[in-house]
């Protein structure tokens, strides 16, 4: 019996995976839905297999946070500038509620999070090769050699970027945490070409925090502390010397240039190029935006009205901030960030350093946050399996908190 309830919670773990994978792959296609919808009811049917029939459904702070969200958007179509705009994110909130709702009732009898943990990275791995594979080696590599990015043919190229970086983050904390190398490293490395190959800045910058980020809060807690301290900057020298070393090839032009007006970007001197010039402009505009509706915004998911209008270019405003108090107004902005602000706050309040997973989940939380400077992850689905997780990860830190007491 007990081999069969493992066998039946593997292949949970791997129906998960195909969900999470399939949430980036499929996200660009009308039918995408209907996968996330059926592979969530084989998921259902393998559950009630395992728990015999009976299904007690779990609720938390996770559904409260997403169920306040539901009812803010559809309630600003009320008001909206263009009501369909909040009513198809609300459609969107509420399958994202239903298929989390399925996992997240799976999972929370477990003690940690390790397995989810383990979904994020191998779905990571998967996005990367499908999209080696969907635009070819051998076009990727004469795009980076052009300096010309990737087109968003099937998903918004920032994310695969960003994902293909928090993989490798994943797998990096993993060799940390055990002090051995594992075979399945070997993946990092089409992950790590998707993160080039992108050209996606906020994708470079997230590997490169999130993994000093990671070897810092590894040794915050230990006694060699200076020692540590000295090793890591060894890490980081290391790390300059190799990327400028590697910045002298041809393929690593493009990302080069856009890493130059990023730092022309916030300095004020030079050329900041044509991609930053857009997103301030749309930043800018949001602001506006927000000034003129401070309380409760044009509507969720509506800014790209405006921006259609205002400066020819349709889509949102490169700022997940500004997106949501230009679209949700300060009570929107609340609503959506104040989960963020819960998650930090009862981390500080029951952070146990001695647990492998709250040190990478603090690592991810910290990114999330980072990203949302120069992209908008509140219409992105996956982004709410990364909430289910830091959620759960702060249940099972109550849990040891009060087993301890």
């Amino acid at each position: 019996m007990q081999k069969e309830y493992k066998v039946l919670n593997k292949i949970v773990w791997v129906l998960t995976l195909l969900l999470f994978s399939s949430i980036t792959i499929f996200e660009s296609y009308t039918w995408g839905k209907y996968v996330l919808i059926f592979v969530c009811f084989l998921i259902l049917l393998v559950d009630l297999i395992i728990k015999r029939g009976k299904y007690p459904i779990y609720l938390g702070k996770y559904h409260l946070f997403l169920g306040v969200l539901i009812i803010y958007t559809f309630c600003s179509s009320l008001w909206a500038i263009n009501p369909s705009d909040p009513l198809t994110k609300t459609f969107t909130f509420i399958q994202i509620l239903f298929c989390m709702s399925i996992v997240y009732n799976h999972f929370y009898k477990f003690e940690n999070i390790n397995q989810l943990l383990s979904i994020l990275k191998w779905a990571s791995y998967i996005i990367s090769i499908y999209s080696l594979v969907y635009y070819g080696y051998d076009f990727i590599v004469s795009m980076m050699k052009s300096g010309v990015r990737i087109d968003n043919t099937y998903t918004n190229i920032n994310i695969i970027g960003m994902y293909a970086a928090i993989g490798i983050v994943i797998q990096i904390d993993e060799i940390v945490r055990n002090k051995r190398f594992k075979i399945s490293s070997i993946f990092c490395i089409p992950s790590f070409i998707m993160v080039i190959a992108t050209q996606s800045r906020k994708a470079l910058l997230m590997l490169i925090i999130g993994i000093l980020l990671d070897l810092i809060i590894h040794n915050l807690q230990n006694k060699k502390f200076i020692t540590n301290l000295i090793k890591i900057a060894v890490i980081i020298l290391s790390a300059v010397f190799i990327l400028s070393f590697l910045s002298n090839f041809e393929i690593f032009d493009g990302i080069n240039s856009r890493m130059d007006y990023l730092v022309s970007m916030f300095t004020g001197k030079g050329d900041i190029g044509a991609s930053a010039r857009t997103r301030k402009n749309m930043i800018e505009l949001g602001i506006q935006i927000f000034k003129e509706n401070p309380i409760f915004g044009i509507g969720v998911g509506c800014p790209h009205v405006v921006a259609a209008d205002a400066i020819n270019f349709d889509a949102y405003l490169h700022n997940g901030f500004v997106e949501m108090l230009a679209g949700g107004g300060i009570v929107g902005f609340v609503i959506y960030y104040g989960s963020y602000l819960y998650l930090i706050l009862n981390y500080l309040k029951f952070k146990n350093f001695q647990d492998e997973t709250y040190k990478i989940c603090v690592v991810l939380l910290v990114l999330f946050l980072f990203r949302d400077y120069a992209l908008v992850s509140t219409y992105d689905k996956a982004t709410y399996f990364y909430f289910l997780i830091f959620f759960m990860e702060l249940n099972s830190l109550k849990r040891k908190k009060l087993t301890y007491n």
